[in-house]
């Protein structure tokens, strides 16, 4: 395809919240606004998930494959014949285009990998060798993605990119000041709660601080999840000291960090993370395990700082530090929206997919 296309469908796997889903849904919306493509979504979960509204609210159309596997590629084959560019975000939906060989007759496929998971398992390195031949680009959100990619499967003469996530920056002259001399700062964690994420550190790094200063904190959990149970057992262990909320499921993204002032990210694995992104747009800064692509957004004593992975000892000291320095937060958060707005917008992002769409 040489010429602009007009139309593109992303497909996902999901419209649960997750910050590829966000990142889906805000990039679906500004290539309709800025770049006058007519878009779309396919998911392959179902018509209830809690992101189906906002696509609603945001007019955007979303068609549902659900059903039996042999339903599922029914619906795949039928909606994709509208679209010029068919856009994958998962290893999983791209797993039914091996029943439909004819996918890429005419059409520009892209496939964008979030996560740094390798999928090495028989059936994924399969599957990726069957449409190694369909896609014509492939894209990453961080480099060690497109590391572990490469070790896992190869496509080494494929065309591919390290294109990082972009979002909607709020406008600096909406957002209301934050109260400065609050008694406590309140700790935030917006992820599912799955051993991956690992948000059991944080309440361990609050557990071996003396009271006086775990006192001073409260933590804000967003999401839910299978761990969500071992959570709260240690939460109770804290209770003398520590105020701890789970707020569930929480989709307005104003509602959450609005209750944040720095963000803690204690997962073993990262992409470029949109809730690190969408926090310091906010001028929030950032406490992050130095995995993945979150020392490219958190730069130490800049925007925020890294600790080591599980490593609950060393993140208690950087929040002692910031117990004892409260000043900073506002110091990083302001350089960490500046870093956000000057690099990460959403436009630039739309931009750089629709150079892809056309090459």
């Amino acid at each position: 395809m040489t010429n602009k296309p007009k139309s593109v469908l992303h497909i996902l796997s999901s419209l649960n919240v997750g910050g590829a889903e966000r990142f889906v849904i805000d990039l679906a919306v500004e290539q309709r606004q800025s770049l006058a493509l007519n878009t779309a979504i396919l998911s392959f979960g179902h018509q209830a998930e809690a992101l189906v509204k906002e696509c609603e609210n945001n007019n955007i159309e979303v068609h549902f494959a659900e059903g039996s596997t042999f339903k599922k590629v029914l619906t795949l084959k039928k909606i994709i014949k509208s679209f010029d560019v068919i856009h994958f975000h998962s290893p999983y939906t791209l797993l039914f285009s091996c029943y439909y060989p004819l996918l890429a007759y005419g059409k520009k496929i892209i496939y964008t990998r979030h996560g740094a998971e390798p999928f090495a398992q028989p059936k994924w390195r399969l599957m990726h060798k069957i449409t190694k031949f369909m896609v014509d680009h492939i894209t990453f959100v961080s480099d060690e993605g497109k590391t572990v990619f490469g070790k896992a499967h190869g496509w080494e003469h494929k065309s591919q990119t390290v294109l990082d996530n972009g979002i909607l920056i709020p406008d600096e002259s909406l957002e209301e000041p934050k109260d400065v001399n609050r008694t406590k700062i309140r700790l935030g964690s917006v992820a599912r709660m799955v051993s991956l994420k690992n948000q059991i550190c944080l309440l361990k790094a609050l557990s071996v601080m003396p009271h006086e200063i775990s006192s001073k904190f409260e933590v804000h959990f967003f999401g839910n999840g299978p761990c969500e149970e071992l959570l709260r057992e240690e939460a109770n262990k804290l209770n003398s000291q520590v105020n701890v909320v789970f707020h569930g499921m929480v989709i307005n993204r104003d509602d959450i960090y609005q209750n944040m002032d720095v963000m803690v990210v204690t997962s073993e694995m990262e992409g470029l993370s949109i809730a690190i992104l969408e926090a310091m747009a906010r001028k929030i800064p950032v406490l992050a395990t130095n995995v993945g692509g979150n020392p490219k957004l958190v730069h130490n004593n800049t925007t925020g700082q890294l600790f080591d992975y599980d490593n609950h000892e060393m993140l208690s000291k950087q929040l002692i530090d910031i117990i004892q320095s409260p000043d900073t937060i506002c110091h990083l958060g302001q350089q960490a929206y500046s870093m956000v707005k000057n690099n990460y917008s959403l436009e630039t992002v739309a931009n750089k997919y629709m150079q892809l769409y056309i090459s």
